[in-house]
């Protein structure tokens, strides 16, 4: 195995911190060819994402895009847009807006072609689901157009099921939150569509196709055409379903996602037991849900941060049972 590979293992299995240094060392010591220059940025400023330390992330992105603006001029620009975990860490620093020009910098000059539409889409994505958390409907509309205007460029592109499900359920989150009714309707009505060539997808497909290292160049434009892509879909919209109030629809695909291969987080699994709560207020059945699908290391308390209903549920149930 070497390094770089070394290092994708190490985030993979959650060893972060190991990795930072592993990364940071390289950033001092060596000279690297913009690709791996690309990843060893992206992973910088991801790892201290995922840890919620936003001026860690800044400090590196900074020189993530003036270093970008040259190196990857034209075509690989939305690199360092391409992750909504990014963009929400850096607004906890205040950071955000600054982000979001990073954003409009590479819409407006990166080319458009094939071999980059994949992690302009990414790009798009992470804008919109930012806004959207920030509730910064004023801007919605860049994203979203920008989504659109990717989804005609192709119609025989291979992502266009992983994009196109994705483009609606940010259309229903959206469409919910301004309480918009009808278009709510419409999004809602292509996901059901949607969800269905998934499934086709998830029986015909094979498991599993290389997708390249975490934050790589070649695994931000891999396929979505797989099994795993599409579980990783259904799980993204169960998520949604939960946040529009749609809990029995939000149950049953969380479970689809979870029957082909889905792993669930402490955010997903909060996600999942609260739509089984609201939806049956069965104590026993959310009991033995979190029994039989909870990641290890993970206890009830950690799920009340995002979803505070759980908080009713009898968790000594199962003790009693005994």
């Amino acid at each position: 195995m070497g390094e770089y590979e070394e290092i994708d293992l190490l985030i993979k299995t959650g060893k972060n911190l190991e990795a930072l240094e592993l990364l940071r060392d390289i950033k001092k010591t060596k000279t690297l060819p913009i690709d791996e220059t690309g990843w060893m940025y992206w992973n910088i400023s991801d790892i201290p994402a995922v840890l919620r330390k936003p001026r860690d992330v800044y400090e590196n992105h900074i020189e993530f895009v003036e270093w970008g603006k040259q190196a990857l001029f034209p075509h690989k620009l939305h690199w360092f847009v391409s992750d909504a975990t990014q963009a929400l860490t850096l607004s906890l620093g205040d950071y955000f807006d600054e982000w979001f020009k990073w954003y409009l910098f590479s819409c407006k000059y990166s080319s458009r072609n094939k071999e980059n539409r994949a992690i302009r889409f990414e790009s798009h994505r992470a804008a919109a689901i930012s806004l959207l958390v920030l509730k910064r409907f004023f801007e919605i509309e860049i994203p979203i157009t920008n989504m659109a205007e990717l989804l005609e460029e192709d119609k025989d592109w291979e992502n266009t099921l992983f994009a196109e499900f994705t483009y609606y359920t940010l259309l229903a989150e959206k469409a919910f939150l301004l309480d918009q009714s009808e278009h709510l309707k419409e999004a809602l009505k292509n996901i059901n569509r949607l969800t269905d060539l998934a499934k086709e997808v998830i029986y015909t497909k094979a498991d599993k196709r290389e997708s390249g290292m975490l934050g790589s160049w070649e695994g931000l434009n891999c396929s979505r055409l797989t099994k795993e892509s599409m579980s990783v879909l259904l799980h993204n919209g169960a998520c949604m379903l939960h946040k529009i109030r749609k809990y029995k629809e939000s149950a049953a695909m969380f479970q689809l996602a979870l029957q082909n291969g889905s792993n669930f987080t402490a955010y997903s699994l909060s996600l999942f037991l609260s739509s089984l709560w609201k939806e049956n207020k069965n104590n026993l059945e959310v009991v033995e849900a979190f029994t039989n699908y909870s990641p290890e290391g993970i206890c009830v308390n950690e799920l009340f941060q995002f979803a505070s209903d759980l908080k009713e549920v009898d968790w000594q149930l199962s003790r009693k049972e005994d």
